[in-house]
Order: structure tokens, then sequence, then C-alpha cells
């Protein structure tokens, strides 16, 4: 499913004319780090002198937003002040999101299908935590911070595989080498896992040589977001759809490490994952 956010702001149109008055709709303006002094000239008068309407305000509001250099940023913003200013409003507001293809988790707008808990309950707490920001920063328009948190995540796997395993300073390697060679040390574990499916020798070969390319290809497309959409390095103009793939890639990466590495890698040293 697409998911725009902008059809979901669209419809809580009713649920913020019915759940704020005209000076609350301004208070969560302001609370969402908007310019709200743009809609200072909208004022609402009592009869019979003519004043705003709700309507007009909402109005001015979505001109406001698309006004904004991150829309999509500003709209999360506006349902996190919501929620601040009317915790009531929570169970239709995610009614709501649900239809457009989002879910509320934690006062945040999220994607349906990127949601974070599924992908990580298999995880140490430092690489949960990683990639829970990782998750939430994508969520919040910061993709650069996000991209950051997933490689911080992927650096702590592979760090810990170089130490178990005496390869040396992965700082030496590119961050594409890194994981390839973290990878690398399990090959007998996963010829072993593929030799349980099949005992087609060629095609076992076959299934670990794909396994292997697969990774290699996703750590290329992380080293380079990381060098080109990542705090550590400066942020380039980058679709968020790519952003959202690249974390994919890190995700993928780091569950094929990880609980192989956990199960079979060196039983007597207590892995940290």
């Amino acid at each position: 499913m697409k998911t725009d956010i902008k059809k979901v702001w669209r419809a809580l149109r009713p649920t913020v004319k019915d759940g704020f008055t005209f000076n609350e709709t301004k208070d969560v303006v302001a609370a969402a780090a908007l310019p709200v002094e743009e809609l200072a000239h909208l004022q609402q008068k009592s009869l019979p002198a003519k004043g705003a309407s709700k309507g007009e305000l909402l109005d001015a509001l979505d001109a406001l937003i698309s006004r904004e250099p991150d829309p999509d940023k500003a709209i999360q913003n506006l349902v996190a002040a919501m929620l601040e200013q009317n915790s009531h409003l929570e169970m239709g507001i995610s009614d709501c999101a649900q239809r457009f293809g989002w879910k509320l988790v934690d006062g945040q707008l999220r994607p349906l299908d990127f949601q974070i808990d599924d992908a990580v309950k298999d995880f140490s707490e430092e690489v949960r935590n990683l990639l829970r920001t990782a998750y939430r920063r994508f969520g919040e328009g910061d993709y650069s911070g996000a991209m950051t948190a997933v490689c911080s995540a992927l650096d702590a796997v592979t760090n810990n595989l170089y130490r178990l395993n005496n390869l040396g300073n992965p700082n030496d390697d590119s961050y594409q080498q890194r994981v390839s060679r973290s990878f690398a040390v399990l090959e007998l574990v996963y010829r072993d896992k593929f030799s349980q499916m099949t005992d087609d020798s060629n095609e076992v070969n076959r299934l670990w040589q794909n396994y292997r390319g697969a990774i290699n290809q996703a750590a290329y497309v992380m080293g380079s977001f990381r060098r080109n959409a990542s705090d550590v390095h400066g942020v380039s103009a980058c679709p968020p759809e790519l952003i959202r793939h690249a974390i994919d890639s890190g995700t993928f990466i780091i569950r094929s490490i990880t609980p192989e590495t956990s199960d079979n890698i060196q039983q007597s040293d207590v892995l940290d994952f």
C-alpha cells in the first residue's frame, strides 16, 4: 500500500474541527513549532461582528503546511501536538490513520507495513534501540538521522564479529568489506542449514553463493547511503522511499548475521547482540 500522510491529515479535518476550539487549534499549531504568527490575522469574534470561521482557519493551516520545507514532518508534528493537547483523540486519530495505511506508535504516525517491534525482537537491546531510533527518525522525517542509526546498529554487529573471530580492525575495511567478511565466517553454518533442506550439494553451493551475493549487494547499498545520506558525511537530497529501502537492507543484513552468530559461532563467548 502506498502511504501518503497528507491523506491522513485531510481525513483528520473533522477531528481537528470538533476536538479543538478556534484558539486551541492555534495552540496546537504553535506546539507543533509551525509559524502560528501567519495565522494571527484570523480572529474569532462575537456576533454581530464578522470573524473567521474554523473552516477558514483550517484552510489557512493547510496552506501553511504546504509552504513548509517538509510538509510531511509538519503533519507529524501537528498530530503529536494534538495528542499532547487532547489525549482522548488518540483512538479516533488511530482509526482514521489505519484507513490510509498508518498507525499511531508512541504518539507518532508510522506506516502499517513499517513497524519495528516484529523486526527487532530477536536482537540485543543495543541493536533494538538503534533500530527503533532509525524507524522513529524515519517516521519523523529525519532521514539522515535514520540512516545514521541503522548504520550504527550494523556497526555494533560487525564490530562484535570482528572481535570474536579475530578479523582485525573493522575500521581498516570499507563498509561493504566489513559486512561481507562478517558474513563469510558463517559459511559452514549456512551450508549446514541449507543441507537440511536439500541433499543436492550443487544446490547448497548455489544457495550459499547467492545468499552471500545478496548480503554483499545489500552492504553496498548501506555503504553508499552511509556516505551520501547520513549525519556522518552530510545530507544529500534523497527521496524518503530510498532511505526506507536502505533501512530494510540494513535490517536484512543484521537479521541474517545476528541469530546465526548467536546460536552457532563460538558458543563459549557470550555474544552481546
